[in-house]
């Protein structure tokens, strides 16, 4: 027997796959975004104000905060991270509402 312990912390594994996707899908948005606005000849803001650049952001901020707050150790972190989580699901869903 090489290990009487789990050798990998799945908990971790799983939390912390919430901030890297959410940093995987601002920069693909922002990505794609800049792309179009180079194709349309436009400035990069006029994509950045688009409600499909807004919808993936807020969801973006929103895993970010699920992460961190899931990775922090500190009750003032997890606080701190819960409430700019809870702040980017309201943008968000404010942005469904509308649209």
């Amino acid at each position: 027997m090489l290990y009487w312990t789990p050798v990998i912390n799945w908990f971790s594994v799983f939390i912390n796959s919430f901030w890297i996707v959410g940093l995987a899908v601002l920069l693909a948005a922002f990505s794609y975004h800049y792309w179009l606005a180079n194709d349309q000849k436009q400035p990069i803001r006029s994509q950045l104000d688009t409600p499909t650049f807004l919808k993936a952001f807020w969801l973006s901020f929103t895993l970010i905060g699920i992460g961190l707050a899931g990775t922090s150790q500190r009750i003032w972190e997890i606080a701190i991270w819960t409430f700019f989580t809870l702040l980017s699901l309201y943008n968000l869903f404010t942005l469904f509402k509308t649209n």
